[in-house]
């Protein structure tokens, strides 16, 4: 009891929060997302908003937190109280959820003990998140180059260019403290955007490492149920392999001195297409492709309209195959739009069309 009084007592303030995408809802639910996204920002600007009397936050990582917590303790401490708001930060499936009028769930992955419970998840910044986060009140052109070598963590916006990798090898560690998920993350993250399977990765890793296929499953499973990588699967053929995706798409390329321009193109439009579309594939010779509106999206950082056109013939039989009708180029910073006979081919600057909703 004097340690739910010592959190009751002093919850934590969101000091300079800025507003996300993100709302927090006034029912009992669960926020989850991968590590370092801001859900604990989150849920305490909420918890801002609500009389201190009224709610209790509890950091199941609180380093005095000496034993196990028990529900029905801090179900007794909420009715004493007449706390109507609990948080659970860094919870896990092994805790069961105490009785208020509304409960958060804080953790990375989805917590299973309670299927029904309503999910919410946090992802990274997108562009537009990023530049409010921002602070150097540049042109969107430019917060584009900015974002491309920071990445999307809220924590890592504003970082000075000097001590940039040495921020993102520190967000490696925190999210990945075990040598063995570390080295398999590396060896992944050569793959950014790119096809890859987990026996490839294991035939990979097997040459230098002493890993088995099992282990290689176990640590790619764990990684996707934490958010940290997800696929993107190719059309009618389930058993080839998918194109992996990072959360964060600065935190691989700053494991390797040659940075993967396309890897990290790639996955920033990913992200956005995840969130509109119900389902995105990709094809032998197209990005992403919808089967829904039989849009594709081609990523072509130099290519301008000569380029363009001498390319865009290539893909005649995926066109006819497909029912193609329009087609996206996303650019650098090049624009043009013509007719490829009955197909729209339009380019748009990749800044420009991470700001268009």
């Amino acid at each position: 009891m004097r340690l739910l009084e010592a959190f009751y007592e002093s919850t934590p303030r969101a000091v300079g929060f800025i507003e996300r995408k993100t709302e927090i809802p006034s029912y009992t639910f669960n926020l989850y997302g991968a590590p370092k996204t801001g859900k604990t920002w989150l849920v305490l600007d909420y918890l801002s908003k609500i009389p201190k009397r009224r709610h209790l936050y509890i950091d199941m990582r609180d380093l005095r937190i000496d034993k196990k917590l028990e529900s029905s303790e801090i179900d007794a401490f909420i009715e004493s109280n007449e706390i109507e708001t609990v948080v659970i930060d860094h919870c896990d499936n092994s805790f069961s959820l105490p009785k208020c009028k509304q409960t958060i769930v804080v953790s990375e992955a989805p917590y299973r003990k309670n299927p029904l419970l309503p999910l919410l998840e946090v992802g990274t910044l997108d562009f537009e998140e990023y530049i409010a986060f921002e602070k150097r009140h540049i042109d969107p052109e430019h917060s584009f180059s900015y974002y491309l070598r920071t990445g999307s963590l809220p924590n890592m916006t504003g970082v000075h260019e000097s001590i940039l990798t040495l921020r993102l090898h520190e967000n490696i560690r925190s999210i990945l403290p075990t040598p063995g998920d570390l080295t398999v993350f590396k060896y992944l993250s050569y793959f950014q955007g790119k096809p890859v399977t987990a026996h490839q990765l294991y035939e990979i890793l097997k040459r230098e490492h002493k890993i088995s296929k099992d282990r290689i499953y176990k640590t790619l499973k764990g990684f996707e149920e934490r958010r940290i990588i997800s696929w993107i699967p190719k059309l009618n053929q389930p058993k080839a392999a998918k194109r992996v995706l990072f959360y964060d798409f600065a935190i691989p390329a700053s494991l390797h001195f040659e940075k993967s321009l396309m890897g990290q193109l790639y996955t920033i439009a990913a992200s956005k297409l995840l969130k509109r579309y119900h389902e995105i594939v990709y094809t032998d010779k197209i990005d992403f492709f919808d089967p829904a509106t039989n849009r594709a999206i081609l990523i072509s950082p130099f290519t301008d309209q000569q380029s363009s056109a001498a390319k865009i013939p290539r893909l005649i039989d995926e066109i006819d195959k497909y029912e193609i009708m329009d087609i996206t180029i996303l650019t650098i910073v090049n624009s043009f739009e013509y007719m490829f006979e009955k197909v729209n081919i339009k380019a748009v600057p990749f800044y420009e069309w991470m700001l268009q909703d």
